[in-house]
Parts: structure tokens; C-alpha cells; sequence
């Protein structure tokens, strides 16, 4: 380009960036962004479709400029989502006549161009002056009142259509120097990335505040002359901030927070606590104080309320909306002693036994349950977890936490989260009926609204009642591919706490977003606390319990399997899928095809368990004959299909007619109905169902027939627990003529479903070696030693002092536990458990905690008790021990130091090994003995059981994997 052509080139550049409402601070930076945008910016109104195709080509030289000064690896985040957005329009053709579709589009585009040349500025220059986007005059829409900024020092004598058209025959030599740029160098790049990672993040933090409600302007705006509730004010005035605030929040004109923007490697809370050291900003030191503190990399939002008693940063979904900020305004005008929600728990809040609620009456399990996690509450805690097994009262216990919030601690509303509609009308049903101490006999719905979620706005106080698919739905707007999104009318602090029933089944990935996405405390109540569910509440197992628990209370039934042989499942149903693995933690997918017994083999499942009733309940037999008339039984099978070749069979093997054996399924029609008329009529005898009645109340059920496997641990104990259940004599009567009293559920497993789940329902599941928060010390501190912990320790020491103990030679044993000495401590501790003792090792285990005797790791997780761990208890009474530890503890410190031993040896085990071991060592301490067999069974079969350990201990032959296993077993013992 020649000399004189250049100086026009330049002048003419210069009368275009005066006559550029938006785009005539680029000029210095690049002439192209200049020259496009403002060519999107003349054309918008008239020539929507060529003004498309200028934001395109503005976006692809913005594009290729962000390579150059950042490198190819940093395409990432919101800025190149929107360039992304700009170079892919639709219907870029200039041809055609323009519409106001396209009109309206081409608009939008000329503003997301000047937001991402005002990114590209800051990033070059790390100024961050006040830059508004200027709406052209000709635009239809445009206020009277919108603000004008002139770029120029004179006005422009040429409009900016004819500048833009005089410039169009430069662009290819200024495209060839664009194009002859080098790259930027290491240390500018790594300066500019750093920079562009906090002008990300203040990106996506301007969205973020926008959807929550707020006017987001720069502090060197003039303000707003509408009536705005919440402003987000900017500021400018530091160019690469150090430290100090990014933005002042206002609430009906008055500071009440801030908000510090950080990039996304920074430490949030670090920054946090950075900031309040520094002090307010002096645009606001001489104005009230702000106790609501954010920050946010644009992603991860954390909050600090100062008002809290105690107030501690803890992360949200992303900002309040300012009609939330303004309420809690209100609220600490109204109470400044008890400002907040946390501060009316701590102030407002009497204790249980200070409250009318005498402990027998709301029963000892509930008692326990709600008064420790009252104090988990207290202490701040945001996710507490309460182990109620099957006949402790879960819903009641729910309830009653809500009573006492709503009253005392002015909750403003409570989300009540089950698992299915049935059971949502069962939580329905027990609020209509609660009434709390002072109520004056009121019920629960008289004083505080109970309802549904709905679809419209959640009402303005009480308990929402949902379950977890309904709720999340409404979240992912109807795409449940979406995942859970903001929502307006019903942000994240929609509610003063979340109680999850069945908390075990709402931690899947599929559903543990929602609790993220509520700013509240979680209470979550389960029978099976999983490690996933424990993880997701932070290790804070606030009471246990066990089924074990609920047995010797008499509040469950015991389960007794009956194996039938050994069937194996339909050939060619087990070929529609994937072989299954079978993992204690693990959910079935939706719309999993199982396997189950089909043709001849069901035929002969089902006529092994009639012929076998007489011995499963030899005392209902009739006089002189061995028939035995079918207790209420619940049979599983695979899919609906096969529930459906089940039922047929059922009828043909008893010879009975339709009323006797029916299917129950979501798919059968009138699922409820049939349920209720199998819990309270002779018939149907028998039901089929796939999964639906999982936690629902069958007291009648005495007979569970598994028809097909079950991946889950959790789900079989679930499904068990639909059969322990117990019921009055009468009312079993009444179903099931010639029986005399629930004793025990009776578990029919011809297809050996047992075998992969053999621990007890009360079991948590596989070892951790870490995690948010000690179980031990949540128990420890969730109650003191009770009068109850007292009557067992010495109903313990009473049995042993009778000569009740394990042999001796196992009391005073140094070596390790044989297969033989396993089973004799299984035996003593099975007779402890039954009555007259009725103790069993968890219980036994619990109160010993509780009077602080105990000495768990903390480094370990809490599991529940079993006969090893009752003979550690022994040797401390006889004085062989000092201090009683978990067996399990014990067996993990062997695994350490022989670890330990052979890296001292020289030899090392990588991940997959140290996977091996740890199982194998979890094996010998939930069963006191580990056995070379039990490789080929669950979880060492994820891993291809026996073949899969010679494999990772193969590197000196099978031999030497034999004998590294040996040796294991050996320590481990």
C-alpha cells in the first residue's frame, strides 16, 4: 500500500471511528473489528442480512486475533461461545428481502459484537473504563433518553453507511497485514491469558447476577431512572485488581453486599477472607455496613450472610435475587437479636424436652433423630444424615423437625422430597394428621399449608411436598438432558431446609443436582446409608438406627433366605444385555433389561416353593396333612413382560384362578388400588411387581420370591424390606387365615441373588479412606451416654458375667481368626441376638461409643458392628485390652504396615493392586476371615475375580500371586 493511499486509508478509518456510535474505540487496537463492526452496526436496520455477514466476519477476525495474543488452547468459556454464535448466524445470505426477524436479529448481533470488542479492549489495554453499548438513532425502539457518547472531538461530515462502503476496497490490504501479525510472546501471552481468565469470569458473573433479578451498570454510570429493587454496580477504577471489590450491591438504593470476582485457579474463600481484611471500598465507608458477602469465578458462587452467629462461607448455586435480600433486610430490623435463620436456630429454638414433647410419647428413635440433628443444625451443618431402619418412624420424624422449624425458628417454607407419588401421599397423609404440643390439638395442615409442587409458583410459606422426579423436571424446564437450570420463581433459596426420604435413592447422579441447587440445610433419612449418600452428606451420619435395631426392638421381622437349587436365568432374555456387574453402591439405570427364570425353569422355581412351604412354616400345618395355606407373598421379576409370563404361571403351578395372583406394575393400570386391596383382603395371595414397591408398607407380607437378579445392594435390602414389616396377630389373621404370628420374613432365592449381597440391610457399604466429616464424632457428639446406652452396657456385662462368652481359647487367642472360629463367634453372636438377650454387636458397639470408651480411627469410616468387633469387646471386659478398637481399624492398621514393610523392601504396588488389597482386607474384616473363593464373588468380580488378581500380581508368575495372596491373608488375620 502506497504512502498516499495509506494516510486515506487512515483518515478515512478516522472519520469512520467518529461517525461509530459503538465501535470507534477499536481503531488503535484493530482496524478490522473497527471496520466490521461498525459495518454491522449501519447495516442492522436497513440490510439485516448483510449486516449478519459483517458480525460474522467480525467475529472471525476476533477469533483469530484471540489465537494470536492467547494461543489455540484457550477456546474456551462464554467469550468464544458467543464468537462461536457470531460466525455461525443464521441465514447469512445479503440476498432476499429482510423481515423483522431478520431485522431483530441482526440487532442482537451488533450487540453481542460491541460486548465482545469491549472484552477485547480490556484484555489488550486491562482498562476498564465504562463502555455502553449506544443505541443508534434509527433504531425503532430507541428511548428519548438514551445516552449519546461521542468518540470524535468533531462531528463527522459523512454518515457512517458511506464511510463503511468508501473502506470496502482496503479491506484485502488490511486483511494482508492483519493476516502478516506475528504471534504474541510467551511472557505477553501468559500476562494476557491471565488477565482474559478474570475478564471470563467477570463475564459469566454479569450473566449470572442478571438472571438472578439484578441491574447490573458501571459505577460511573449515571443511575438508573426507573424504579430498580437490586443494582449490581461495577467497578472501574482498578485496572488488574490485586484485591478489593468488583462489585457493591444495592438494595432499594442502599449497599447491603459485595462481590469479588476472581479467576477460576484462585481459592474463593481465600479471596473472601482477603477482601473483608482490606475493609469496604471508600465509595461506601461512610455508608451502613454490607453483611452479604459473594465470591464467584463466574462458575463456583460462594456466600457469607454476616449476620449469622456464626458466619461462614458456604457455596450456592449462584447469586439471591434482590426480593430476597430484601426480605432477610427486614428480618433482622424486626429481630436483631436473632437476625437470620441460623441465628432463630440458635436463639429461638427451645430443646426437645423444653418443648412438651414427652420421649415416649414421639418415641425414643424420632426423639434421638430429631434432637441430633436440631444440633447438627446448630453447629452449622449443611447436610445431616439420620439412619432410621423400616418401623422407626422416618416420616414422623421428618415431621416433627418441620413442626418445630415452622414454629419456633420461623421457617418460611420446607421442601418434603420422597421417591414415588404413593409415598408422597403418605407424607400427605401424615402431616394432615400430626399434632404438635401446643398446638391445642390443631393438626399440622390447620396452622401451616401442606401441598404439592406445582407447576406455578411455590406458595409463600409451609411445606412443599414433591417427589424427586416432578421436582427435577420442573428445574430442567420438561428436558431432563438439560440438567438442573435456573429458575426464576423458584430460585435456590426457595426454602429454609430440604428433607430427603429415601435420601439414598436421591443422591444418584441423575437426581443430586437438585441438592446443590437449594441454598439450605439437607436432611436426608434412609434405612441403607450408602457411601455415595454418605459422601453426598459429607460423612454427618447423625443417628443410626440399624435393622438390626428394628429387630430387637420388635419393630421388624427378621429374614430367613429358602434357596431352591440353582436356576439359571432365561438364555435368551440374559443375551438382550450386557452381562451384569454387581456393585454395593450402584443404581439400575432406567429402562434396565434384566435377566430373569422363564419357561421350565420357572415352572420348577415356583413348584419347589410350594412343595417347600411346609418347612418354612412348619407350625401352620394342618392337622394330619402337610398343606400349608401361602402367606401374603411378593414376587420380583425381570420386566412387565415378564411380570406378565409370571402371573400365568403362578395360577397354573397352585391351580387357582385370576383373584389369586396379580400383577402390580406402573404399566398394569390402577397400581394403588390393587395395592390396597392386597394389604387388607384375603385376596390376591400373591402379587408380581418389577420395582415398584420399594419402601411402601405391605405389613402381610411374609414370602419375598426373587425371580431375576438385583445389581444393587441397596435395592435388594430394599426390596427385603417390604417383608419385615410387623403386624398385630389380629390383622395378619384377617388376611391370612390359619396363621398365627409374624415371626420372620421368608426370603425364596432360587436364582442365588443372596449370594452377592451377604451382609445384613443395615450394612453402609464399601470402605472409604476419606471423607468431609468423622461419622464417629458426629455420633459421639449427637447424644450423650443415655439411660438406654446404660441397660445395654450392663445387660452385655450381665450375659458375659453368666458364662455366656465365646470359647476361651478365642478370648485368649494371639493368632489369627480361622474359617472355623468365624463360625463359632457367628453362632454365639446369633444367640446374643435372640431373646431373651435381644443385643446385638452394632447396638452393643453404639452404646460403648457413646460412653466414649471406644477408640475408632478417625482416618476411617463408621460401619456397622459384627461378631469380631464383639470380641474385641471381650478381651477389654477381661482386661486383655486396654481400650476397645473396631475390628475393621485393626485389620486396615495390618494392611498399612505390611504395606509399609515392602516398600522398605524394595517393592512398590500400583493403584490396581492397592484396589486388590484394600478389597481383600474390607473381605477379612467384615467377616473375620477371608476366604481364596470369595475372589470370584462381588466386588472382586468387577475386576474378572480370580484371574483378574493373577493378572495384577502376575509379574512372578501364578505362584507368586498365590503366594502373595497367602501371605495377605495371613497379616490380614
Amino acid at each position: 500500500m502506497g504512502r498516499v493511499h495509506q494516510v486515506a486509508v487512515e483518515e478515512a478509518l478516522a472519520e469512520l471511528a467518529a461517525a461509530s456510535a459503538n465501535f470507534g474505540f477499536l481503531l488503535p487496537l484493530e482496524p478490522l473489528l473497527l471496520l466490521y463492526g461498525a459495518g454491522a452496526e449501519a447495516d442492522a436496520h436497513d440490510r439485516p442480512k448483510r449486516s449478519l455477514v459483517q458480525a460474522r466476519q467480525f467475529a472471525e477476525v476476533l477469533t483469530a486475533e484471540s489465537v494470536r495474543l492467547l494461543g489455540s488452547d484457550s477456546a474456551d468459556g462464554p467469550v468464544h461461545r458467543a464468537l462461536a454464535e457470531l460466525r455461525h448466524p443464521s441465514d447469512p445470505t445479503p440476498n432476499g428481502e429482510a423481515g423483522p426477524d431478520d431485522r431483530s436479529r441482526a440487532r442482537r448481533f451488533v450487540r453481542h459484537c460491541f460486548e465482545l470488542g469491549v472484552w477485547y479492549f480490556r484484555l489488550r489495554t486491562g482498562v476498564r473504563d465504562a463502555l455502553s453499548f449506544v443505541t443508534p438513532a434509527e433504531w425503532d425502539d430507541t428511548p428519548t433518553s438514551s445516552p449519546r457518547r461521542h468518540v470524535a472531538i468533531r462531528e463527522p461530515v459523512t454518515d457512517l453507511a458511506t464511510w463503511v462502503a468508501l473502506l470496502d476496497e482496503y479491506v484485502p490490504a488490511l486483511r494482508r497485514t492483519f493476516e502478516q501479525r506475528t504471534p504474541a510472546e510467551t511472557a505477553t501471552r501468559a500476562s494476557l491469558k491471565a488477565r482474559s481468565a478474570l475478564l471470563e469470569a467477570e463475564w459469566r458473573v454479569a450473566d449470572l447476577l442478571t438472571e438472578a433479578g439484578w441491574t447490573v451498570r458501571d459505577d460511573s454510570e449515571t443511575p438508573h431512572e426507573l424504579p430498580v429493587r437490586g443494582v449490581a454496580v461495577r467497578s472501574t477504577v482498578q485496572p488488574d485488581r490485586a484485591a478489593g471489590l468488583d462489585y457493591v450491591l444495592r438494595v432499594d438504593g442502599q449497599p447491603v453486599g459485595t462481590v469479588v470476582v476472581r479467576p477460576r485457579s484462585e481459592d474463593l474463600r481465600a479471596a473472601m477472607a482477603r477482601t473483608r481484611e482490606a475493609g469496604t471500598p471508600s465509595t461506601a465507608s461512610a455508608e451502613r455496613r454490607m453483611p452479604y458477602t459473594y465470591a464467584t469465578d463466574g462458575v463456583q458462587v460462594v456466600f457469607r450472610n454476616g449476620d449469622d452467629p456464626e458466619p461462614r462461607p458456604r457455596e450456592v448455586f449462584t447469586f439471591h435475587q434482590p426480593d430476597t435480600v430484601a426480605r432477610w433486610l427486614r428480618e433482622a430490623a424486626t429481630d436483631p437479636q436473632a437476625p437470620t435463620f441460623q441465628g432463630r436456630l440458635h436463639h429461638r429454638l427451645p430443646d426437645l424436652s423444653d418443648d412438651g414433647y414427652p420421649r415416649d410419647s414421639l418415641g425414643s428413635v424420632q426423639y434421638d433423630a430429631v434432637r441430633a440433628f436440631e444440633s447438627s443444625l446448630r453447629r452449622g451443618e449443611r447436610r445431616a444424615m439420620a439412619q432410621i431402619a423400616v418401623g422407626g418412624g422416618r416420616t414422623v420424624t421428618a415431621v416433627t423437625a418441620a413442626h418445630r422449624l415452622l414454629r419456633h425458628a420461623r421457617a418460611r417454607r420446607i421442601l418434603f422430597l420422597v421417591d414415588r407419588v404413593e409415598l408422597e401421599n403418605q407424607a400427605l397423609a401424615t402431616f394432615a394428621a400430626y399434632s404438635g404440643p401446643g398446638d391445642d390439638g390443631r393438626k399440622f395442615t390447620e396452622s401451616y399449608r401442606v401441598e404439592r409442587l406445582g407447576p406455578d409458583a411455590v406458595p409463600s410459606q409451609g411445606v412443599v411436598v414433591s417427589t424427586v422426579p416432578r421436582l427435577h423436571n420442573a428445574l430442567s424446564r420438561g428436558n431432563p438432558t438439560s440438567g438442573v437450570r435456573y429458575r426464576p420463581d423458584l430460585p435456590p433459596e426457595s426454602f429454609d431446609l430440604v428433607i430427603a426420604d429415601d435420601c439414598h435413592r436421591s443422591v444418584s447422579p441423575r437426581w443430586r443436582a437438585l441438592f446443590d441447587y437449594f441454598d439450605a440445610p439437607v436432611l436426608g433419612l434412609t434405612a441403607t446409608p450408602t457411601d455415595r449418600a454418605l459422601e453426598v452428606f459429607q460423612g454427618n451420619l447423625i443417628s443410626s438406627y440399624t435393622f438390626e435395631d428394628a429387630v430387637a426392638d420388635g419393630r421388624a421381622v427378621d429374614v430367613t433366605v429358602y434357596r431352591v437349587g440353582s436356576l439359571r436365568t432365561r438364555p435368551e432374555r440374559a443375551a438382550e444385555i450386557l452381562e451384569e456387574e454387581f456393585d454395593p453402591d450402584v443404581e439400575e439405570p432406567l429402562g434396565h433389561r434384566r435377566s430373569g427364570v422363564s419357561g421350565k425353569a420357572l415352572h420348577a422355581a415356583l413348584t419347589a416353593f410350594k412343595e417347600g412351604l411346609p418347612s418354612m412354616f412348619p407350625e401352620r400345618a394342618r392337622p394330619g396333612t402337610e398343606d400349608v395355606s401361602l402367606p401374603k407373598t411378593v414376587v420380583y421379576a425381570a420386566d412387565d413382560q415378564h411380570a406378565d409370563e409370571v402371573v400365568d404361571a403362578v395360577r397354573a403351578v397352585f391351580g387357582q384362578g385370576p383373584g389369586f395372583c396379580q400383577k402390580v406394575t406402573l404399566k398394569g393400570g390402577s397400581p394403588y388400588r390393587l395395592l390396597s386391596q392386597f394389604r387388607n383382603t384375603v385376596e390376591p395371595r400373591v402379587i408380581v411387581v418389577v420395582d415398584l414397591l420399594t419402601g411402601t408398607d405391605i405389613a402381610p407380607v411374609e414370602c419375598l420370591l426373587f425371580l431375576r437378579d438385583v445389581r444393587s445392594s441397596y435395592r435388594y435390602f430394599q426390596m427385603l424390606a417390604v417383608g419385615t414389616r410387623p403386624i398385630a396377630s389380629a390383622a395378619l389373621r384377617a388376611v391370612t387365615p390359619g396363621a398365627s404370628a409374624k415371626t420372620r420374613c421368608v426370603v425364596v432365592d432360587p436364582v442365588g441373588v443372596a449370594r452377592h449381597h451377604s451382609g445384613r440391610p443395615s450394612t453402609t457399604g464399601k470402605r472409604g479412606r476419606g471423607r468431609g466429616k468423622d461419622v464417629d464424632e458426629a455420633l459421639a457428639s449427637a447424644a450423650a451416654a443415655t439411660v438406654d446406652d446404660a441397660e445395654v452396657m450392663e445387660r452385655w456385662r450381665s450375659f458375659l458375667q453368666a458364662g455366656n462368652g465365646p470359647a476361651r481359647e478365642l478370648i485368649n487367642g494371639t493368632g489369627g481368626l480361622s474359617e472355623e472360629d468365624v463360625r463359632r463367634l457367628r453362632s454365639w453372636a446369633e444367640s446374643l441376638a435372640r431373646p431373651p438377650h435381644g443385643l446385638t454387636a452394632e447396638r452393643i458397639w453404639s452404646a460403648y461409643e457413646r460412653a466414649g470408651v471406644t477408640a475408632p480411627d478417625s482416618r476411617r469410616p463408621r460401619v456397622p458392628k459384627g461378631p469380631a468387633d464383639l470380641l474385641t469387646l471381650v478381651r477389654y471386659e477381661a482386661g486383655l485390652e486396654p481400650r476397645p478398637r473396631p475390628y475393621r481399624d485393626q485389620v486396615f492398621d495390618r494392611l498399612d504396615a505390611w504395606i509399609d514393610h515392602q516398600k522398605r523392601r524394595g517393592r512398590s504396588f500400583d493403584s490396581d493392586q492397592v484396589w486388590w488389597m484394600e478389597h481383600i482386607a474390607d473381605g477379612a474384616a467384615a467377616s473375620g476371615h477371608f476366604a481364596a473363593a470369595s475372589l470370584d464373588a462381588v466386588p472382586f468380580t468387577l475386576r474378572g475375580g480370580t484371574s483378574g488378581f493373577l493378572r495384577a500380581f502376575g509379574e512372578h508368575g501364578e505362584q507368586g500371586a498365590v503366594r502373595l495372596l497367602d501371605e495377605l491373608r495371613s497379616v490380614l488375620a
